[in-house]
């Protein structure tokens, strides 16, 4: 009975042989490339230039999951919120790809020589920080004793399975005071939001196979109500 949920769960649509498949990475970054830079302030108001990393990693199983951490409570912004490692674009960072890598082995002691980078894209503009490109990679086999946490800027790093991002259950959704919504995921006691959850959902959307895809809830953006 063990050996039966074992073989089932393994080729689950969320196995790597499925969703990081030569043909299924094709399709997501086709996806990813056609999403419009999300613009949530004017180009007249010009902000720094920052990249994440969003690692996909996988198990000895084949199981996916995605990589987040939590920012330490000694910045002086956004502290322990849940993100992806990443920083600002410095002038010797060759791309947002090289950013990426570049901040991710200092925030998390990852080496770039752990990760295949898959893809990057769209541009975000949030309205009250830099430009942030997500960058998209793969790391096979993590396992989370091998990080070394920059206490400065990570509290803690962990991985939750892509099986339970996409679950419908763990999908919610929060309205803004500017009138936008957005996505949250509350997987058990962790809460994702914000720029994290947005970059996620739209992963995501792109990610899985478009017959499950289509089965994960929406959300109807609102734009803020002007009186005429």
């Amino acid at each position: 009975m063990i050996l039966q949920k074992q073989t089932i769960r393994f080729s689950s649509i969320y196995s790597a042989a499925n969703i990081l498949s030569a043909e299924n990475r094709s399709r997501c970054l086709e996806c990813l490339q056609k999403l419009p830079t999300a613009k949530m302030r004017q180009p007249s108001t010009p902000q720094p230039e920052a990249s994440v990393l969003v690692p996909v990693c996988i198990d000895d199983k084949g199981e996916t999951s995605i990589l987040y951490t939590r920012r330490s409570g000694l910045l002086s912004r956004h502290v322990h919120q849940i993100s992806f490692p990443g920083g600002i674009k410095d002038p010797e960072d060759a791309s947002f790809e090289d950013c990426a890598l570049r901040e991710t082995e200092e925030e998390i002691g990852l080496p770039r020589s752990r990760i295949e980078i898959w893809g990057s894209g769209p541009l975000w503009r949030p309205q009250f920080t830099a430009s942030i490109m997500p960058v998209y990679g793969i790391v096979r086999n993590l396992r989370l004793d091998e990080l070394k946490l920059n206490k400065a800027e990570v509290e803690s790093a962990f991985t939750i399975p892509i099986e339970e991002l996409a679950a419908p259950d763990n999908f919610r959704y929060t309205q803004y005071k500017s009138g936008y919504s957005g996505p949250v995921f509350m997987v058990g006691n962790r809460r994702i939001w914000g720029i994290t959850a947005w970059m996620t959902d739209n992963f995501l959307n792109c990610l899985i196979p478009e017959h499950e895809s289509s089965k994960r809830p929406r959300i109807k953006y609102i734009r803020p109500y002007r009186a005429k």
